[in-house]
């Protein structure tokens, strides 16, 4: 019997090791959106359009400028952003960078490599006025690949036009378990040992 359990007991903490191995090999991917998939408007089809989101920062000013994009209404409206990445990720944040209304975005949803969208975060967005602000959203880490975000945009949340100048996604390529199951897997594999011990 104690030979049949060191070895179960030994199976356990080798998977154990594996899995710790994986987080520790796993690189956290950060990427600005590469392609529009969809969009509510655009103010015109070059100046403040949807494209003009794509890519690194280009806009280091707070104002109403070119290189972001605006929707085609200042205010009464729900705007959205359909974002495509060039790598698909198991996600778990993303960055919105505001360059004028800031304080504009309502909800995120991430795109799943079968085109299905998920809501991961809704509520208030804080972000300070008057700067360029880059709007930061953590969530739990999908169980599945990410290839897009959609952003959801109030174009009522200030007086002015509401424009953003870039999108970034951050996560994995590979599924890593969160800390807090490795730590649950961990302090089972400590309770089953003391258990077999005493008896």
């Amino acid at each position: 019997m104690k030979l049949k359990f060191f070895r179960t007991a030994f199976a356990s903490l080798l998977l154990s090791a594996t899995c710790f191995v994986n987080v520790a090999n796993a690189s956290l991917i950060t990427q600005w959106a590469d392609s529009v998939i969809d969009y509510s408007s655009e103010w015109s089809s070059t100046e403040w359009s949807a494209a003009q989101v794509l890519g690194a920062p280009d806009t280091f000013s707070y104002g109403d400028i070119a290189t972001s994009w605006a929707p085609s209404s200042s205010d009464g409206t729900m705007e959205y952003l359909t974002l495509g990445f060039n790598t698909a990720v198991y996600a778990n944040g993303a960055m919105i960078r505001e360059t004028m209304g800031n304080g504009f975005v309502t909800q995120i949803d991430v795109l799943d490599t079968l085109d299905v969208l998920h809501t991961v975060w809704s509520g208030t967005d804080t972000s300070l006025a008057g700067v360029p602000f880059n709007f930061t959203v953590n969530w739990t880490q999908t169980n599945y690949l990410v290839k897009g975000l959609k952003i959801h945009v109030s174009t009522d949340a200030t007086a002015s036009w509401e424009e953003i100048d870039a999108v970034q996604l951050s996560g994995y390529t590979t599924s890593v378990p969160e800390p807090t199951t490795l730590a649950i897997f961990a302090l089972g594999i400590m309770g089953l040992a003391s258990r077999r011990f005493k008896k």
